[in-house]
């Protein structure tokens, strides 16, 4: 049962509905992190799904860890704060956890990251344009259809098709122009090689028919990379930046890292076949050591303004994923912001042997940081006190 004294931090997610991989699925462990980070801070966490919660009497029937158990609790009242990682885009999920998200709301019950800001987050053209007026680099995007392709196609020797409200790479599709007006479209599940604009716009057309036929179709955006696209020596890489309120409630950068692509694939990410590699032999191996301090300085620098505006126009916003590519002259351009972050990236690297000792001592002490820091953000937003 709930300690009167304690502060408690409700973790908004969904229950896994056969437990494989525990009560919440394959997130329940970095739960067990959170609760284990949030008792080391003083505070409990407990972490339950939206139909745990009733509406009629303002109460909640989580979990949490006890002694290294789960252990189910509740009926008890509503978190004073919460962390919401429960799903937007999932038709399973989504339609409780929004009403979730708006009894709290109303009850006037903060979040790490307020609502708007997910549901802003999920819009990838949207957030776009939220971001333009801040004079960051970001790619020419805008919503696909035969006009905007055959412009992009005509401008760029680079593009890239995705879902607005996609994730984890899936749908998304990369076009490479080459010598001769051969045009290369790659998807995760095949490459094709198409002669001249025309052939290549009815290709990307009829890949992309069901994707443009859902509400919120599919964009067009101009392709970034660290190589000419046609002519890479190294895979195909990004960086993601991990920017979190710290235990004084201001930015700060909690860590970075760089996904290498593996395989011919056009995504960085992890789930499809990605590794997390230390960002700097990357970026020496592209670019040299005296440049790559000056491509992580600015793509720091762009971080922290991102933050910054995000957090005026919409906060207060307690964590933000960036995905950060640079091109060929080392200029930064932010690719993706993510209001829900994921912390596997500094998880692999500090797990791997492919990296030296001192490296993943490094990621481990950046990974547990992580975890902690939206309770250290809690504690200061109830007026618990700051921590170092």
């Amino acid at each position: 049962m709930k300690t009167k004294a304690m502060f408690t931090v409700g973790i908004l997610t969904r229950r896994s509905p056969d437990e494989q991989g525990g009560p919440f699925g394959p997130p329940t462990g970095f739960f067990e992190e959170c609760c284990e980070a949030a008792a080391t801070l003083g505070l409990r966490a407990v972490v339950f799904d939206a139909a745990d919660v009733d509406a009629a009497q303002g109460t909640v029937s989580p979990a949490t860890v006890v002694d290294g158990r789960w252990v189910e609790c509740g009926p008890e009242p509503w978190p004073e704060f919460v962390y919401d990682r429960a799903p937007v885009l999932d038709p399973a999920g989504a339609p409780a956890a929004d009403r979730a998200r708006g009894l709290f709301d109303r009850a006037g019950i903060p979040f790490v990251n307020p609502t708007s800001f997910v549901r802003l987050a999920v819009d990838k053209l949207e957030m776009h344009r939220r971001l333009a007026g801040a004079g960051l680099a970001l790619p020419h995007t805008e919503i696909l259809d035969a006009h905007a392709l055959r412009a992009f196609l005509a401008r760029y020797d680079h593009v890239y098709i995705k879902p607005r409200a996609g994730s984890l790479g899936t749908g998304v599709m990369e076009i490479v122009r080459s010598v001769g007006g051969r045009q290369v479209i790659r998807t995760l599940e095949a490459t094709y090689e198409t002669q001249g604009t025309g052939p290549a716009m009815d290709r990307i057309m009829a890949l992309t028919a069901g994707a443009r036929g859902e509400p919120m179709g599919c964009l067009v955006q101009q392709g970034i990379s660290a190589e000419p696209a046609g002519e890479r020596r190294f895979p195909r890489f990004d960086l993601r930046l991990l920017m979190q309120k710290n235990g004084q409630a201001r930015w700060d950068l909690t860590g970075l890292a760089a996904r290498v692509g593996q395989n011919s694939g056009p995504t960085t990410n992890l789930s499809n076949g990605a590794r997390s590699e230390e960002a700097e032999p990357v970026l020496d191996g592209l670019y040299g050591r005296p440049l790559r301090k000056e491509v992580l300085r600015r793509a720091e620098e762009a971080s922290f303004a991102a933050c910054r505006l995000l957090d005026t126009e919409l906060g207060p916003i307690g964590e933000v994923g960036l995905d950060i590519v640079p091109d060929e002259s080392g200029l930064p351009w932010i690719i993706e912001i993510n209001a829900r972050p994921g912390r596997n990236v500094f998880r692999r690297i500090a797990r791997s042997a492919d990296v030296p000792a001192a490296a993943r001592q490094r990621y481990g002490a950046i990974r547990r940081r992580s975890v902690a820091r939206p309770f250290e953000y809690a504690r200061v937003l109830a007026g618990i006190g700051a921590t170092a």
